[in-house]
């Protein structure tokens, strides 16, 4: 099970014609016949100002704008992200110049992951790569929280799950915990390198102790079906375990981690660098990532518009030529994602699954290949089998021959929500 959160904003992006790529394109193009029917007796300030401070915006303005983001010949020109990335990759390739170039040598490092043997997609990487994607950004920096705020809010998490646990010793735990909370250690909002270092020796004891009572054998037997024993507290006790350490507890750090791992982010590091060094392929490089530049501000404009989440497949494989993700949420705990792909052999492939009563799943397919429909077909009995040792129970399964025919809406347009907890 994939599970992304953030917050509850409904942009991922600040949308501003003169940071977004992709709507500066958009309004170049504009006539004034449609930039009439968006601003329908506004100007077209008030429409990108209402973009800006993520107010409702009229339904009208929003689908006219989409339609001429997707009919944009600049945009509709510039092909897939995958081509791109190979391209790019192609590129780096080149010998580089002698002069260290950290930014360039972490982005062909990103794109040889990228494009490298895809095979086995482990949920744990297939996370990482959305979340870091490009696409969420902004939305990251947006919603950033200390670290040390983390840590709290972990062992709070931690202490709701103990106070269920039968196990006598969790009682001293839970004390030990309650009292670290409640220290000048996490209400004072002073963060000098002594109070972090003295806050993660306090932490490291009571995760020591906490082991000691995950291993203890003694205890499983006594209480096997204890909340201690569970995938849920071994796993607040490994994130925990992993954001303890007085340098991981710096903001500082946290911000360098996150434009470490973000390809937008990368790319725009490698673009400053690019501007000071001598490689022989600087021009067509910076051509190259200024167009990968202007495909994530489509994703990012596109996901604003419809109100969804737009990424492009973070993945290559030989197989596939492009790939596409939407992902929506809704009122009473309900998600749905759109996965299209664009396959060498068997042409086009959608799927829409809609999630809902938290781990109830069903799943529309639609194939264009006859040959391709048949063996998935064949395959549904192992797919259901997969879903339910997942936990997750396959309601319906079905197969359709148009995206325009039989397929479901979502759901009320007006109970959509960006912004995940998404599951799929």
């Amino acid at each position: 099970m994939i599970d992304i959160k953030s917050s509850g904003n409904k942009t991922l992006n600040i949308v501003l014609a003169n940071t977004n790529k992709a709507l500066r394109e958009v309004l170049k193009d504009i006539t004034p016949k449609e930039l009439a029917l968006l601003a329908k007796a506004k100007d077209l300030g008030s429409v990108l100002e209402s973009l800006i401070k993520k107010t409702p915006q009229d339904a009208t303005q929003n689908r006219a704008l989409l339609t001429l983001l997707k009919n944009n010949p600049t945009l509709k020109s510039l092909g897939n992200v995958t081509t791109s990335l190979k391209e790019l990759a192609q590129l780096l390739d080149t010998k580089l110049p002698k002069e260290p170039l950290p930014a360039l040598e972490k982005l062909q490092k990103i794109l040889t992951t990228t494009l490298g043997n895809n095979t086995i997609i482990t949920e744990k990487a297939l996370k990482n790569r959305l979340e870091n994607s490009g696409i969420f950004l902004e939305s990251k920096l947006k919603n950033f929280t200390a670290p040390k705020i983390d840590l709290q809010m972990q062992l709070k998490e931690l202490a709701i799950q103990l106070q269920d646990s039968k196990v006598p010793v969790v009682k001293t735990l839970l004390i030990d915990i309650k009292a670290l909370l409640s220290s000048e250690l996490f209400t004072t909002p002073q963060q000098n390198k002594a109070m972090l270092t003295q806050l993660s020796s306090k932490v490291t004891t009571i995760l020591d102790k906490l082991d000691k009572q995950i291993l203890s054998h003694f205890d499983k037997t006594q209480y096997p079906k204890d909340i201690l024993f569970t995938k849920e507290t071994k796993e607040l006790y490994t994130q925990l375990q992993q954001l303890n350490k007085p340098e991981k507890l710096l903001k500082s750090t946290k911000i360098q981690e996150l434009f470490s791992d973000d390809f937008k982010a990368v790319i725009k590091k490698s673009l400053e660098e690019l501007n000071s060094t001598n490689h022989p392929q600087k021009l067509e490089l910076i051509k190259q990532l200024d167009k990968l530049s202007l495909q994530m501000d489509y994703y990012q404009l596109l996901s604003h518009l419809s109100n969804a989440s737009a990424i492009y497949l973070p993945y290559y494989f030989d197989a596939l030529e492009d790939g596409n993700i939407t992902l929506k949420s809704a009122k009473n705990e309900k998600f749905f994602c759109d996965i299209e792909l664009q396959l060498k052999e068997y042409g086009f492939l959608r799927l829409r699954l809609g999630m809902f009563e938290k781990n109830q799943l069903n799943i529309n397919i639609e194939c264009e290949s006859v040959e391709l429909e048949t063996k998935m077909k064949s395959n549904i009995g192992q797919l259901k089998g997969n879903l339910l040792s997942a936990g997750i129970h396959p309601k319906d399964i079905r197969f359709i021959k148009s995206s325009n025919e039989n397929a479901p809406a979502y759901t009320n347009e007006q109970e959509l929500q960006l912004g995940f907890e998404v599951k799929a």
